[in-house]
């Protein structure tokens, strides 16, 4: 959905920086220099492609700065925040509660086309519809041609008007509405700088230009944009940003080659260039039978890193390719075995305990006594119809988690990390309760909040991180969007299987992709010939003759190298071998890794990694003997023989692990031994 005709003309100049992380720091770092040799660095404003960038071009550009200093760093997104928190009375809402809003506000729609009224009886529809109307409330794009997008675009409009009524706002709307302020009397009240410097500009939406524009007025003005790395900008509009836009002045930045192999191998998969051989740091290649093999296997090179003198779980991210349940089932996979993590795009609301003991108490009461879980702990009735004969929604939701201990609680038995993320969503659900008491738009009733939390609860995987987010102390678990530009001593980029890389393209659930594919105003990227393949990647991946498809190839394979190039010493390719539900299933490995095997010689598969901790050997030792007794088995029944050397050289190997392990070794022996028995028939479970 691509339109070239109307290219936006800015007094300034382009910087362009060849692809790779080392060149845009390069780049930017030489910019700012040069924009603090005329002006103050609090009258220099940086503003990002993407609000979770904030911070790693804060960090780069505050070495510039003597002492204390920060330079000013912002994103189109978040300064669009303040205009409006400082010129406009409507509260904007937090994702969560839009959400809810939202799912109120469709549950009686009455949908024009026939096609959106079959649709509304399914039960994700709400789900689906909501992220058509969020693309199209962050674009400001105006769908005119296809029926049903026009209903949903009057749809979002009907209830953009509905929280207008009630003093309200969603984050969809910050930008266009902040746009408006900076356009027009008030801009002088709101704007106060001599100078911008836009980096990450090959990300920046049409929107987004507009928003700069109105911003820079007749400030200094420097962008910078990095060759072949625009991933977000991408899924809207085809080819390079220098389509769109045209400037007083441009020149090439910085260049170098990559110094890592990390940022040699983004490279091949941002242009298919072959660099030299830069001999500094690793890219292996992790594979293991099945996916949860693969999480598992992750985790236990993790803990061999972090045993290293000078490496910490922040030192190290986990990347996927999309947010959502991935990013869920590595966070808890990760949890699970004690290690730390962080993300900016779930917020561990669905499977916080604290959120769990909170919603068991909110059930109750919105149940009058009558809902008793039948597992966890039992409810103190005593104290929850105390709580339900309170008027007031927000005092008796703060008085029951004081009364009841909670926050003690969550201090006790949780890491300072986790403690930090269960306080934090314990504020969010207050907040909720608030939200409540304070709003016209839905009753204050315990049965609304019970409804609120649970929807919260249920869409937290899900959740789209529109803000930066202040994080510090695990493993960064994320997808690759979210960690552009960011650097890691070591990333763990997961599923490399044909599959997820590049997978099929996908655009939407609540339309067949054929059809989306051939809608001229849907807000993606959809009709499309060779020519703007062509013009947006250098890459050829596939043999497809479809340009869609071609498309939605090259920008899986553009993701790998935007993860790859965050990586500073050490990549890891992780795949596996197996669908996780049969043996039989075998998958294939990523063409792109495949392609990489073998024309990068510094592509190697990964050396065993040492059990370190317990937990591993416990799961290695135990799936060993699993893996050993069903080879005897099988070897019975086929009527050959099978060698046990192998499987007893590595179980003695093991030994040694157990005997540091005193008792807990002994529980180990004991574990092993009911294993073989339960396999040869000797005891019942």
């Amino acid at each position: 959905m691509s339109d070239h005709s109307s290219r936006r003309q800015f007094d300034g100049t382009l910087v362009t920086a060849p692809f790779g992380g080392e060149n845009v720091e390069r780049t930017v770092r030489d910019e700012y220099r040069t924009l603090l040799d005329e002006h103050d660095s609090e009258k220099v404003l940086v503003v990002t492609g993407a609000p979770t960038s904030t911070d790693t071009f804060r960090k780069t550009l505050g070495a510039e700065l003597p002492g204390a200093a920060t330079p000013y760093v912002t994103s189109p997104v978040v300064h669009a925040t303040d205009v409006l928190n400082r010129t406009d009375d409507r509260v904007i809402l937090s994702d969560a509660l839009r959400r809810e809003l939202l799912h109120r506000f469709l549950a009686d729609y009455e949908w024009e086309t026939e096609y959106l009224q079959r649709a509304s009886e399914q039960p994700s529809f709400i789900e689906d519809v909501d992220a058509v109307m969020g693309t199209i409330s962050w674009q400001t794009v105006t769908p005119d041609q296809t029926p049903e997008l026009r209903d949903i675009t009057a749809a979002l409009d009907a209830f953009h008007e509905w929280l207008a009524e009630h003093g309200h706002m969603e984050r969809g709307q910050l930008i266009s509405d902040a746009l408006d302020v900076l356009t027009g009397d008030a801009r002088d009240d709101v704007v106060d700088f001599d100078a911008v410097l836009a980096v990450e500009f090959e990300e920046f939406f049409p929107l987004d230009r507009a928003y700069l524009d109105a911003l820079v007025g007749d400030c200094d003005l420097v962008c910078v944009a990095e060759e072949n790395a625009s991933v977000r900008r991408t899924r809207v509009e085809t080819g390079p940003i220098t389509d769109y836009v045209s400037f007083s002045e441009s020149r090439q930045g910085a260049s170098g080659t990559p110094s890592t192999r990390p940022a040699a191998t983004a490279a091949y998969f941002a242009e298919e260039t072959i660099p030299e051989d830069p001999g500094a740091g690793s890219v292996s290649v992790l594979a293991t039978d099945s996916s949860d093999e693969q999480l598992a296997e992750i985790a236990n090179e993790i803990e061999d890193l972090v045993a290293q003198p000078d490496w910490n779980y922040d030192d190290i991210a986990v990347a996927t390719k999309q947010s959502g349940s991935t990013v869920t089932d590595s966070v808890e996979a990760f949890e699970g075995t004690g290690i730390p993590t962080e993300s900016t795009t779930v917020t561990g609301f669905g499977d916080d305990p604290a959120i769990r003991e909170l919603l068991a108490a909110v059930r109750y009461i919105a149940a009058d006594g009558d809902d008793v879980p039948d597992h966890g702990p039992e409810p103190d009735t005593e104290r929850l119809d105390r709580v339900s004969e309170m008027d007031n929604l927000e005092d008796g939701i703060h008085w029951w988690a004081t009364d009841a201990g909670l926050k003690e609680r969550i201090a006790e038995r949780a890491a300072p990390l986790d403690a930090r993320a269960q306080f934090g969503n314990v504020r969010r659900a207050f907040r909720m309760a608030e939200f409540l008491e304070e709003t016209e738009f839905v009753d204050a009733t315990w049965e609304s909040f019970k409804e609120m939390l649970e929807r919260a609860h249920e869409y937290a995987p899900q959740q789209n991180q529109t803000s930066a987010t202040d994080l510090d102390g695990g493993v960064r678990v994320d997808h690759l969007q979210a960690i552009k530009n960011e650097s890691f001593r070591a990333v763990f980029l997961v599923n490399l299987v044909d599959s997820e890389y590049p997978g099929d393209p996908h655009l939407t659930r609540l339309f067949p992709s054929e059809r989306v594919a051939s809608m001229p105003d849907y807000p993606g990227v959809t009709e499309l010939d060779e020519a703007d393949v062509d013009a947006t990647f250098p890459t050829e991946s596939t043999a497809s003759g479809r340009a869609f498809a071609r498309y939605h190839t090259e920008h899986a394979r553009r993701g790998l190298a935007i993860g790859s190039e965050t990586a500073t010493e050490r990549l890891y390719c992780c795949l596996y071998e197996y669908e996780d539900a049969t043996l039989e299933e075998r998958v294939q490995a990523s063409r792109f890794l495949t392609a990489a095997y073998e024309d990068l010689p510094w592509v190697t598969e990964a050396d065993e990694p040492h059990i370190t901790s317990e937990q591993a050997a416990e799961k290695y030792l135990l799936s060993r003997v699993d893996d050993a007794l069903a080879e005897v088995h099988h070897a019975n029944s086929q009527d050959v023989t099978v060698s046990l050397d192998e499987v007893e050289a590595e179980l003695g190997e093991i030994q040694d692990l157990l005997e540091q392990s005193d008792s807990r070794g002994d529980d180990l022996r004991e574990a092993l031994r009911a294993r073989v028995e339960f396999a040869n028939g000797e005891v019942r479970r």
